[in-house]
């Protein structure tokens, strides 16, 4: 993907260069059509399908409730909980192009060269009209792949501590270390009922305290949503901190003149830079 973003961004260095736009400016213009589209996926594509159509809007008009400060910054909420959600989408396999699904390690690992086996076909990824329906995400459930918990020593380094090799543990043991408040602490501050142990699921491992941040948002998707999105607390922090540095920042297309009007889809930048 951020090499389609590369041809996306060359692609509109050709728009602006067509356009009579000057030389010394055709970087900038393309630079700033390529964030703007980009953005403009993540509020009217990704956003709704993660937390909701109705948040998005909400939040978007302003109702932005725990994220409001002097300056912009990345919550540790976000950046250590929330937003590793998608640790628990990870598939095993992926269908890439023709022939047969590839296993995400080690077909997938990266660091090197995409192989030409390893092209995307990005309508198996992303639905498209015209199109068969994508592969879809595994569930936000709190299950993770087996792959996943014994990670490469190529993305974990060398270690003798087998937990370390698991992508699960490394997660938790975050939240633990830069202190971050439980879910259900995070439910009651939102005035949302806090899972029971039931619906969380830890008793029968043994757990008696509150629930890490990162798992109680993955039960929650799983619980309310059967894991096809965040539940409120995930998307709150999600949708709130996305929306809220577009609006603290005054480059972005939360800032863009009314004429502005994007040209393309998401599928369609990833397309359109693939040809």
């Amino acid at each position: 993907m951020h090499l389609a973003f590369v041809h996306a961004h060359n692609m509109f260095v050709d728009r602006a260069r067509a356009s009579g736009q000057p030389e010394a400016q055709v970087f900038d213009v393309a630079a700033r059509e390529l964030l703007w589209h980009y953005q403009t996926a993540v509020i009217r594509e990704f956003l709704p399908s993660l937390i909701g159509t109705e948040l998005t809007d909400l939040i978007a008009q302003g109702d932005r409730r725990y994220y409001r400060p002097g300056d912009p910054f990345i919550p540790l909420e976000f950046a250590d909980a929330a937003y590793r959600y998608g640790h628990s989408q990870i598939r095993h396999r992926y269908q890439l192009i023709t022939g047969d699904a590839v296993p995400i390690f080690p077909n997938l690992l990266g660091f090197r060269p995409i192989a030409a086996e390893h092209r995307i076909e990005w309508t198996r990824l992303f639905d498209a009209p015209g199109a068969p329906s994508a592969e879809r995400a595994k569930k936000i459930d709190g299950r993770l792949i087996g792959a996943l918990i014994g990670l490469p020593v190529a993305l974990t380094g060398a270690s003798d501590v087998e937990e370390f090799h698991s992508l699960a543990v490394r997660d938790l043991m975050r939240g633990q270390g830069v202190g971050l408040p439980s879910g259900e602490a995070v439910a009651r501050r939102m005035g949302e009922r806090p899972l029971s142990t039931e619906e969380v699921g830890t008793t029968n491992a043994g757990w008696s305290s509150e629930t890490p941040l990162w798992y109680y948002i993955l039960r929650e998707a799983d619980v309310h949503h059967a894991g096809n999105r965040l539940g409120a607390v995930g998307s709150r922090i999600v949708g709130e901190v996305l929306i809220g540095l577009l609006d603290l920042d005054p480059s972005s297309v939360r800032h863009a003149p009314r004429s502005w009007t994007p040209s393309a889809t998401l599928i369609d930048l990833l397309m359109g830079a693939d040809r």
